[in-house]
């Protein structure tokens, strides 16, 4: 059972809610975002060369590219060296 009733209208603000909660603390961490000349988004991270090729429908790029970029150790899939 359902803990609430379906709404399309609770899903869509809670889809946009947490993208706004995501794309706050991205840009706490240095993600920019910004409309160029052809009004199409673009981003790119402070201090860093990582910057969008593609608009802003790009964002998971962007969000790929911190984790492995900024947290490569983290991420990494080395399976020779398990426990």
């Amino acid at each position: 059972m359902p803990i609430c009733q379906p709404s399309a209208a609770a899903t869509a603000y809670t889809f946009l809610r947490h993208t706004g909660f995501i794309l706050d603390e991205l840009s706490a961490q240095g993600l920019v975002l910004w409309l160029d000349d052809d009004e199409r988004w673009r981003w790119r991270w402070q201090g860093t060369e990582l910057e969008s090729t593609q608009g802003f429908w790009a964002i998971g790029e962007a969000v790929v590219d911190a984790v492995i970029g900024r947290f490569p150790a983290t991420f990494s899939a080395d399976l020779e060296n398990e426990d």
